[in-house]
């Protein structure tokens, strides 16, 4: 006897009334449908086969699982917001993507760990950092900016590694060091070194910087590197000064540049740096310093500054603004308001202006944002081994799938960046496009997808539950479709030549009209069509 739980059906009284209930496991479903238009745009710039082809992982028994399929179904994890390996098993029960990706199928979180301790680090990492390369360069022809920084990643057992050293948010907890590296404004991973807990001196992370722009063109170098006061030392310096790129970074307000700030406040020659600061050059010899550095003092407009002793307290912005010079004399320390003093390369050896400096200095607030971005929607917080080396390479495998799923989004908006997870997409009150700003991944992800093979042909149905369903599914036609006449207009190409094709119809505003080294003679007409 057949028991009604598994074949036919059987009323079901709710309170909406009788319904007649049913199984059905014939067609295979996922609930990530949208999916596959993001694989279109790998498969199209020849990335996903270029990934496949070099993974550094073999194995000798004939029923062990394809390297294929276990990258693959770390894509899907990672896709999918996880950070536990555990949650791979989510994916298991996906009967639509992983032939997508030309898996054979998905496998288990154990063969996932197995794989990653199985690789070579050294030959996994040089993987990973030739497709992150491979897939940001061609865009680095312009002067571009490179971000600098350090976050703190929290443990909480015995692995490898784990070290307590500087953790701001839960001193005491052993944890791992992520120093990454950052394309400026276009919120693009170039790279991340993932180090002990002890290891977070910022000079620890330079190797694993230069040795990425070591492999890079000499004219694809950034203009400029910043970061923090963590990275104004004479060690730092002078890397940066030795291979001749300029360099910003904030200096501590140690007991000499105290001295140089307080004979700066009674001088009159600062200039306007615009939203409310001001700024004076000057010229700084720490001990322990090599030479004499130029360095840019930013404050607070006297008229924007705080005022007074005791509580804090602001300026009334119609109050008319201290004159120059006036009080200065009175006390000690007169001045109350910020003040901030950055160190940075010669003007005359290729740095900027002191107004551009302090501009450049504010905008490196963005690289938090790119930090908090990795850590909290992209998986950067989890994926936690024993064993150091699977954490370094899953950490670079999030950067490039970042990448990814960044530059196929900006598809249609090459202007702003999306955020994997935040508010909702579509519903942005300001915003004329509903992508225009808010979080991507869930919206042109989750859609119910179900496989239908007729007339030998297969077909993937696709229905979004969201209630902008008709705006996301506009938007995804419009992205896929010009991934698909793009890729038709250029099937001759090589990859390499489709890949930069993708990248110059994405940052067409970004290039201002130029074109990277080596783009195909007939790019311009197909993108003009």
């Amino acid at each position: 006897m057949v028991s009604k739980s598994t074949s036919g059906s059987w009323p079901v009284d709710t309170p909406g009334g009788r319904v007649h209930a049913e199984w059905c496991h014939d067609a295979p479903m996922t609930r990530e449908g949208s999916l596959l238009f993001f694989f279109q745009f790998p498969a199209a710039g020849g990335r996903w086969a270029d990934l496949i082809k070099n993974i550094p992982l073999t194995y000798r028994s004939n029923n062990a699982s394809h390297p294929r399929d276990v990258i693959g179904t770390l894509l899907l994890s990672v896709l999918n917001g996880h950070w536990r390996y555990a949650h791979i098993n989510s994916v298991r029960g996906d009967g639509v993507n992983p032939s997508l990706l030309g898996m054979g199928r998905t496998v288990s979180e154990d063969v996932v760990r197995r794989a990653l301790k199985k690789m070579d680090e050294a030959a996994a990492l040089a993987w990973m950092d030739e497709q992150n390369r491979a897939a940001i360069t061609p865009i680095l022809f312009l002067p571009w900016i490179l971000d600098i920084d350090n976050t703190v990643k929290p443990l909480h057992g015995h692995q490898e590694g784990a070290e307590i050293g500087y953790n701001p948010h839960k001193p005491g907890r052993p944890s791992h060091n992520y120093h990454s590296y950052f394309v400026a404004n276009l919120r693009l991973c170039l790279g991340v070194e993932v180090l002990p807990g002890k290891q977070h001196s910022a000079k620890l992370g330079l190797p694993g910087l230069w040795r990425i722009l070591d492999a890079m063109p000499r004219p694809h170098w950034p203009t400029l590197i910043r970061g923090d006061c963590a990275y104004g030392v004479e060690s730092i310096l002078l890397q940066c000064e030795e291979r001749n790129v300029p360099y910003l970074f904030k200096l501590k307000h140690t007991l000499n540049v105290k001295r140089l700030v307080r004979t700066c406040l009674r001088q009159s020659q600062w200039e306007d740096a615009g939203d409310g600061w001001q700024c004076m050059e000057s010229h700084l010899r720490l001990h322990g310093w090599s030479r004499k550095r130029r360095v840019i003092l930013v404050r607070e407009a006297p008229a924007v500054a705080p005022v007074g002793e005791g509580k804090r307290r602001r300026r009334d912005p119609f109050q008319p603004p201290l004159a120059e010079g006036e009080g200065w004399d009175a006390r000690p320390h007169p001045w109350s308001g910020r003040i901030a003093v950055l160190v940075t390369s010669e003007e005359a050896e290729g740095g900027f202006s002191a107004a551009a400096s302090v501009r450049h200095y504010r905008e490196r607030a963005d690289a938090e944002n790119i930090i908090d971005e990795a850590k909290n929607q992209w998986g950067w917080s989890g994926y936690t081994t024993q064993q150091i080396a699977p954490c370094r390479i899953m950490a670079a495998f999030i950067a490039l799938v970042c990448n990814w799923w960044n530059l196929y989004v900006r598809f249609y908006d090459g202007t702003h960046h999306r955020e994997a997870i935040c508010a909702d997409l579509f519903n942005h009150p300001a915003a004329l496009s509903p992508l225009r700003s808010g979080s991507s991944r869930p919206a042109l992800m989750q859609g119910v997808g179900r496989r239908v093979e007729s007339g030998g042909q297969k077909h993937i149905r696709v229905s979004i539950l969201h209630e902008k369903a008709g705006v996301i599914t506009a938007a995804i036609r419009r992205i896929s479709g010009e991934i698909s006449h793009l890729a038709r207009a250029a099937e001759q190409w090589s990859a390499e030549e489709r890949w930069k094709l993708f990248l110059v119809r994405i940052f067409r505003r970004y290039f201002g009209g130029k074109r990277p080294l080596g783009f195909h003679p007939g790019g311009e007409l197909l993108l003009s069509g």
